[in-house]
């Protein structure tokens, strides 16, 4: 079995147990395809779900539903001492936490889940009621225990489990002085450090040409190093058609084994990223990426100000939702742990409009932000 096998569904309905069950089946699949979020089991009766993250990604996917006052449980290491004065010894142990907060670390990976223990074996090396941390890190299974999941909720894992099947995207964008890589996510866009071609009017032709040669081959590396099937390559004037020609009378294009595109951007800033992502020329690509979606709701509800048709905050998203003026939430992940948010996103549910969460720190959830992290169209 591989990391990058599909996911299978199975129906469970017994007297006790109802909910599905998702395993890898022995399909053949593109090794390529990066694998994110697995549900191991979830019973939605009972309210549990059990994960396996494999990724950073999916440890900020698992961030974003787990909430204070839930139940987590999972493996975990506990020093016990035997006296006051004992060094002690770390034990394993499998607990489960009255949830507080969380934190993500992103340097060391891992999802820091605070809370007091609720239970835990072996009992011996367990103290109830009293604070433990769980470390999470990719390829520890976890479970989360809630009252009940809403679909939104749901939505917002299976997400990160339809993202097995879809390659992520590269962008480098290009000029004469500069090249800004950046990956497109699962939670949004990730920049990478810029490289400088430190090309020189002043240089000899000679001079010109090797430093040229060296700055396309930086870029060459980087476009190999990208972990994606796809990579775009993006920029303002000539330097992306001068990358290209050199990559073709090389031969590169053919040995990276990846699809290579060459767009126009007005410029080499984040920004020229963000336009490229909007624009129509890539919307081929990504019309079912997260990220573009996201913009495209942004838009219409922006559109919908003008015209009086949107609505923001919580009390003016439930009073449109349940007079059926909106069919539409769009609402920033940093809230859903709030219960004002909850009982809005709970009339959604109710009414059957359609929910999508914003990554708040993307620039899509920073402009939602400013419309009191919720709005309705």
């Amino acid at each position: 079995m591989t990391d990058a096998e599909p996911l299978i569904i199975e129906l469970i309905d017994t007297p006790s147990k109802k909910g599905i069950i998702i395993s890898p089946s022995n399909l053949h699949t593109d090794l390529n395809h990066v694998v994110l979020m697995k549900i191991l089991k979830f019973y939605r009766a009972e309210g549990i779900i059990k994960l396996l993250p494999n990724t950073l990604d999916d440890l900020w996917t698992m961030q974003r539903v787990i909430f204070t006052g839930d139940a987590v449980s999972g493996k975990s290491l506990r020093r016990f001492r035997g006296n006051e004065t004992d060094e002690g010894e770390l034990k394993e142990i499998y607990v489960t936490l009255l949830v507080e907060k969380t934190e993500l670390d992103k340097t060391a990976q891992r999802l820091k889940v605070l809370g007091k223990i609720l239970d835990g074996k072996p009992l011996e090396y367990v103290r109830l009621n009293s604070y433990h941390t769980l470390n999470v890190a990719p390829n520890d299974a976890v479970e989360i225990r809630k009252g009940r999941w809403p679909a939104y909720l749901v939505s917002v894992l299976e997400g990160a489990v339809s993202d097995t099947h879809k390659p992520r995207l590269g962008v480098i964008a290009v000029d004469d002085e500069k090249a800004l890589p950046a990956y497109l996510l699962g939670y949004g866009i990730e920049f990478r450090d810029e490289v400088y071609s430190r090309l020189s009017k002043r240089m000899s032709s000679k001079d010109y040409q090797e430093a040229e040669k060296k700055y396309f081959e930086e870029i060459i590396s980087i476009i190999r190093n990208m972990e994606v099937n796809t990579v775009i390559i993006a920029g303002p004037g000539f330097t992306k058609d001068q990358v290209r020609s050199y990559m073709e009378n090389a031969g590169t294009m053919k040995t990276l084994g990846k699809n290579i595109l060459f767009k126009s951007t007005s410029n080499v800033e984040r920004s020229g990223v963000y336009e490229l992502i909007r624009s129509d020329e890539v919307s081929g690509i990504l019309d079912k990426e997260k990220i573009r979606d996201e913009f495209i709701l942004m838009e219409e509800f922006l559109k919908g100000l003008q015209l009086g048709k949107s609505k923001h905050g919580c009390a003016a998203v439930i009073d449109a939702l349940e007079s059926y003026e909106a069919s539409n939430v769009i609402v920033n992940d940093s809230v859903l742990g709030k219960s004002d948010y909850q009982k809005a996103l709970s009339v959604a549910e109710k009414m059957k409009a359609k929910v999508t969460v914003f990554n708040s720190s993307d620039e899509v959830g920073q402009q939602l932000s400013g419309f009191e992290d919720i709005g309705c169209f």
